[in-house]
């Protein structure tokens, strides 16, 4: 008996008409598209960015240090509190002679330390680097931590899009299902080609599994970063910014990165702040003075006056000051050579970000013009094929998965695209807080 199939038209979002041209009867294909639910739409990357750096315990932690550094450097050159000393004196003791005798007296005196020799500005110095290097540590969080969320949001959009390239593979499955069994009733399949679409079904199921399980780590690891619940609900990311470099980047940002990086930032003010202390420790070298004034009772009306200066005598200095002098003239050392080491590490990461970067973007344009709709017209030619009984079911399941991993490897490339862009703007500009817009 002879089945008559009507050919009709079915379009899905997403999926190119020319496939879905299969031979269906009509009730069957209404049976197997389901009505289309959209789903809540995710924040824009900036406004997460933005809660991020409103809402990160870490950055604000950083702004509490930052915040102690700048209030301890208001008493950073302070004298040291002046020394108030009682004195009694007594001539032929322990006869009481005040009064009687001159050298006899009773009284007070106040000694007050100086900072001279350069300490007083030495120790503004190193305050003041201190309060500059935890606020470039404060900058370097911020740009980590906006940084971290776009790079996640990517990784948000690449599972996003992949999941809606295999409901719309679902969709095409139900379809051919639908075809084989048609045919298979009209005797112009075998049960092979029946069974291999059924486990094609069941491959889809267990990688859309997959991917819901990798959406819930990078969605409890977004909420982390904005301090939200694990479980909180994100969207479905449909888009991610577009390009904001041309395809061929100047190879001198990587040269610029290693200038403007945070990270350079916070070298070169660990580097500021060893030079203060080596400045600080020399400055120790140099004694220290003092001076100090007392009044004393005589007896009577009688009183006396004493002024006095006082200098330190540097019998010890060469033993306590100079190895610290040089402790500190090493530490300045260190601290340079892990300068230049964080220089060529950030010039080598923003020559593999920009390689990265415009791999990305010319493999984009090749999926798209390319690879898409050459997968696609394959795809229609292999079915089309099979439909007139000149090809094999095999070929048309090799041609429907490499039409779904193209989507999402499509996906991935855009999603490597923007991480890469994201991670370039963080090191090529440390005075914007959270990144830079201009990328």
């Amino acid at each position: 008996m002879m089945v008559m199939l009507d050919r009709i038209r079915l379009s899905v979002p997403g999926l190119p008409a020319v496939l879905l041209a299969l031979t269906l009867p009509a009730s069957v294909a209404a049976q197997a598209v389901p009505s289309a639910v959209t789903a809540p739409e995710a924040p824009g990357v900036e406004a997460l960015v933005e809660r991020a750096l409103a809402r990160a315990p870490s950055l604000a932690a950083r702004g509490e240090r930052l915040e102690a550094a700048r209030i301890a450097l208001r008493a950073a050159d302070a004298l040291p509190d002046p020394m108030v000393e009682a004195e009694y004196q007594a001539f032929n003791f322990p006869r009481y002679t005040i009064g009687e005798d001159p050298g006899s007296m009773a009284g007070m005196s106040l000694r007050q330390g100086l900072l001279g020799g350069g300490r007083r500005g030495a120790r503004r110095a190193i305050a003041t680097a201190e309060a500059s290097l935890r606020s470039a540590e404060r900058q370097l969080s911020a740009t980590s931590l906006a940084t971290e969320v776009r790079v996640q949001y990517a990784r948000l959009y690449a599972i996003d899009r992949e999941q809606a390239v295999l409901a719309d593979a679902a969709q095409i499955l139900r379809l051919l299902e639908s075809t084989v069994t048609a045919r298979y009733a009209a005797g112009a399949s075998d049960q092979a080609s029946l069974l291999r679409v059924q486990l094609e079904r069941t491959r889809l199921g267990q990688r859309q599994a997959d991917l819901q399980a990798q959406r819930a780590i990078v969605r409890a690891a977004l909420n982390r970063l904005v301090d939200e619940p694990p479980d909180a609900p994100i969207g479905a990311v449909s888009a991610l910014p577009p390009p904001a470099l041309p395809g061929a980047v100047p190879e001198a940002l990587a040269d610029e990165a290693s200038r403007l990086a945070p990270e350079i930032a916070v070298r070169q003010r660990e580097v500021d702040a060893a030079a203060q202390q080596v400045a600080a420790a020399r400055a120790e070298l140099k004694p220290s003075w003092s001076v100090g004034a007392g009044v004393y009772w005589q007896g009577g009306t009688d009183r006396m006056v004493n002024l006095n200066v006082g200098i330190e005598l540097p019998f010890w200095k060469k033993r306590k000051q100079q190895p610290l002098l040089e402790a500190a003239e090493g530490e300045r050392r260190a601290a340079s050579l892990e300068l230049a080491s964080t220089a060529l590490e950030v010039r080598s990461q923003a020559a593999s970000l920009l390689v990265e970067y415009g791999n990305a973007l010319q493999q984009v344009g090749r999926y798209r013009d390319g690879l898409l709709p050459q997968s696609s017209a394959a795809l229609d030619a292999t079915r089309s094929s099979y439909l007139a009984g000149q090809g094999d079911f095999v070929s048309v399941l090799d041609e429907f998965r490499r039409w779904i991993d193209l989507r999402a490897e499509l996906a991935a490339r855009e999603a490597d695209r923007y991480a890469a862009q994201a991670r370039l703007a963080a090191l090529l500009t440390p005075d914007s807080q959270g990144g830079n817009d201009a990328l």
